[in-house]
């Protein structure tokens, strides 16, 4: 039966794995078992028809005074986004840029 099923694609929006588990040292909550969120395909991200509808523009038309404050996809504020440089035992370093939502625990990130 297993043959019948192909092949499983999984797409991963976050960074690799050594910046997830040093994110714990950093006091992110929970940073392996947390959703990641990409800024840049955030910003992007297409979703769907219900999406255009409840667009800023579409809310001023219906009277609708929605706030420009950019949301968490729970809702809540998001987070404060901090730069963080992190250095592998190979002397390679890499800059990201982090933060983590205080309500869903999702975490925001951008490599710099």
């Amino acid at each position: 039966m297993s043959s019948h099923l192909g092949l499983l694609e999984v797409e991963c929006d976050a960074p690799p794995y050594p910046i997830v588990r040093a994110c714990r040292k950093l006091g992110m909550s929970s940073p392996e078992d947390v959703r990641w969120c990409r800024k840049s395909r955030q910003a992007r991200r297409h979703r769907g028809w219900i999406h255009f509808l409840a667009s800023p523009i579409w809310g001023r038309l219906l009277g609708r005074h929605d706030s420009e404050t950019p949301s968490c996809t729970c809702g809540y504020t998001l987070p404060d986004i901090e730069c963080y440089a992190f250095t592998f035992q190979t002397g390679e370093e890499v800059e990201y840029e982090i933060g983590q939502c205080a309500r869903c625990r999702t975490i925001y990130w951008d490599k710099i």
